[in-house]
């Protein structure tokens, strides 16, 4: 079997063209742009540029027409029953507000939301918010030792009273995949909504959001090597129906009176505004290079990269790697009890490798390992075993200086 090859991807990635020796591991905050997806958008604004719905003039025709295209394309990929089940959001974090403040009134005292220890701030605050304006509760599933789901934890804080489960599809810090259809079949034995934090697995896999029977999933175009500024949300129909829409605006109602305000159908209804259509109508780019992708190969690759950040982190004096759980992407936070993660980013970055430094918008997770910063390496589809390589011998010359 040909084995993954890393370098046919970053070919068709502009940047690395222009910047050939930078070793670029902060994946986890956001990809690089494929040059098809940059053609594209530039595309729109030369030759289509117009607001998309409701124009019957040519431009705003063809706009529409490729916007709904991007939204059939994201649906197909998804496996939604339906292209109506997507909506375009600002970004993941959109789409999370999205839903909490459409469950408002699903909401009552008593009720709980449970969530996990390892979950990104955008998958934390909406749902704290949503708890302290209801007078609900909020619940917090902790992690083994590895950095999994405590799953004991979480049958015992699931109960009756839940009616959200949200969870992080994979960890931001750990990389930990988690087993969300056993999840989602869980929360469904209580009648609990479900809403996946897609962001980090979307370019790490296949999604069939059936498959998986959650009700909402959530993701970024920008970690997709899409446009910034562009997000997805999956609802399940006859959820999506009867959520409360969050931006109120042009384009999402179907009649305003002094006295009454009708809604559109999902999923006009959660698209209020003018869009990102110049990002939009570029991410069938991003989606059609993922399907392109073989799993399977880019599995193989990944473990390579694992075994080269394990065993040389092990070989560093001090160096601890945060997260150790079988089934992880390429996502590894690394701490050092001397040395803070802040001085060894700033010392890789003059080495021209670029990582993040700090607590990763998940602060309920680092004082499981009891700490308040780490540094995280997140590598995707086209960074190489060599740059794993690079990176470990980097940090162990930055610990030998400031040790």
């Amino acid at each position: 079997m040909v084995a993954f090859d890393p370098a046919a991807v970053r070919g068709q990635f502009p940047f690395f063209a222009r910047h050939p020796a930078c070793v670029y591991l902060d994946n986890a905050a956001t990809t690089h742009r494929l040059g098809s997806a940059i053609d594209r958008m530039v595309e729109f604004y030369y030759d289509e540029n117009s607001n998309v719905h409701r124009g019957v003039y040519d431009l705003s025709e063809r706009a529409t027409l490729a916007y709904e295209f991007a939204r059939e394309t994201v649906a197909n990929y998804l496996h939604a029953r339906r292209a109506e089940e997507i909506i375009f959001t600002g970004g993941t974090t959109d789409a999370l507000n999205t839903v909490a403040a459409g469950l408002d009134g699903e909401i009552c005292v008593g009720d709980e939301i449970l969530i996990t220890a390892m979950e990104h701030h955008s998958n934390i605050l909406p749902w704290k918010a949503l708890v302290d304006r209801r007078g609900a509760k909020l619940k917090i599933v902790e992690l083994t030792p590895t950095g999994e789901l405590d799953m004991e934890d979480f049958f015992k804080k699931l109960s009756t009273r839940t009616k959200i489960v949200a969870v992080a599809h994979v960890s931001n810090v750990l990389g930990t995949i988690n087993p969300i259809k056993y999840i989602t079949k869980l929360a469904g034995t209580v009648g609990a909504l479900t809403v996946i934090d897609g962001a980090q697995w979307i370019t790490s896999g296949s999604i069939d959001v059936q498959d998986l029977d959650c009700d909402f999933y959530a993701f970024s175009a920008h970690k997709t090597f899409g446009p910034m500024g562009v997000g997805v949300l999956y609802g399940r129909m006859e959820i999506l129906e009867k959520l409360a829409p969050f931006r109120l605006g042009g384009g999402m109602v179907q009649k305003v009176t002094a006295e009454d305000v009708i809604h559109r159908a999902p999923p006009d209804r959660f698209e209020g505004g003018t869009p990102n259509v110049a990002g939009i109508v570029a991410l069938p780019c991003a989606i059609e290079f993922l399907k392109s992708v073989d799993w399977t190969k880019y599995r193989d690759h990944e473990r390579k990269i694992r075994s080269t950040i394990e065993k040389g982190a092990e070989e560093i004096p001090g160096l601890r790697l945060l997260g150790t759980a079988s089934d992880k992407v390429g996502i590894y936070a690394l701490a050092h009890p001397t040395v803070h993660a802040h001085d060894l980013a700033s010392m890789l970055a003059c080495q021209n490798i670029c990582v993040r430094a700090g607590n990763h918008c998940a602060q309920l997770l680092l004082p499981h390992f009891q700490i308040s910063q780490s540094l995280r390496a997140s590598f995707t589809l086209y960074n190489t075993v060599d740059e794993a390589a690079t990176l470990i011998e980097a940090l162990s010359g930055c610990i030998r200086r400031m040790s």
